[in-house]
């Protein structure tokens, strides 16, 4: 690959990594005078915004969320081919964890993940997808789903598209890491199922934030 192909690659990284930055947790949380960072579990994401504000606003962050890393990797895909993709989907998530207008404390990425790996291989985020579904139902715990998610995603990116393979493990871990805290409580038998609204003043979860 070329210099010029390399910085091509880096750029759409970068700008991945703004746009992943667009955080509509925060964003909205802020129009309705709550800084959700500092509610509920403190995470800026789907699940404490449908825990603090409710499913409206949950809903709204995961379709923001999903449609931002969705274009994000499709421009990569445009400009630089399978490589821009994968750094674009690398550089939204991690803009969507780690945003830098927002002092670095985003979400969790799994919404902005589920867009990306749409994006870059819908039939395997597909089914990763129903992975999740199925896990919550029997669960309710939107965590438990979440890694039940990540955890399948490189077996089925391997059946769908073998490429990607070492790509979708890494995305595995990455996602695997920002959980840890759950991981914590879930091993204790702490984790609590999905509640919609008035997280903001639920005691149990800030307690899961100690």
């Amino acid at each position: 690959m070329s210099s010029g192909g390399v910085i091509s690659i880096i750029v759409m990284g970068l700008a991945a990594y703004m746009i992943g930055n667009i955080n509509p947790a925060i964003i909205i949380g802020k129009l309705k005078g709550i800084d959700i960072r500092k509610e509920g579990s403190g995470n800026a994401g789907m699940t404490n915004t449908i825990r603090v504000m409710g499913l409206g606003a949950g809903i709204t962050v995961f379709i923001v969320d999903v449609m931002k890393a969705f274009i994000a990797v499709k421009l990569g895909f445009s400009f630089c081919g399978a490589a821009g993709a994968m750094a674009a989907f690398a550089g939204v998530v991690l803009g969507h964890c780690f945003p830098a207008v927002f002092g670095f404390k985003g979400g969790k990425g799994v919404a902005a993940a589920f867009g990306a790996a749409l994006a870059l291989n819908w039939p395997s985020a597909c089914a990763a997808l129903l992975v999740a579904g199925i896990v919550f139902l029997l669960t309710r715990k939107m965590s438990v789903a979440s890694l039940a998610a990540a955890l399948s995603y490189p077996v089925l990116i391997w059946h769908f598209d073998r490429g990607y393979l070492y790509f979708a493990i890494c995305a595995a871990i990455f996602l695997m890491l920002t959980h840890l805290k759950n991981i914590k409580r879930l091993v204790k038998g702490e984790e609590k199922p999905l509640t919609i609204g008035g997280g903001n003043k639920n005691q149990e979860e800030k307690e899961q934030t100690k």
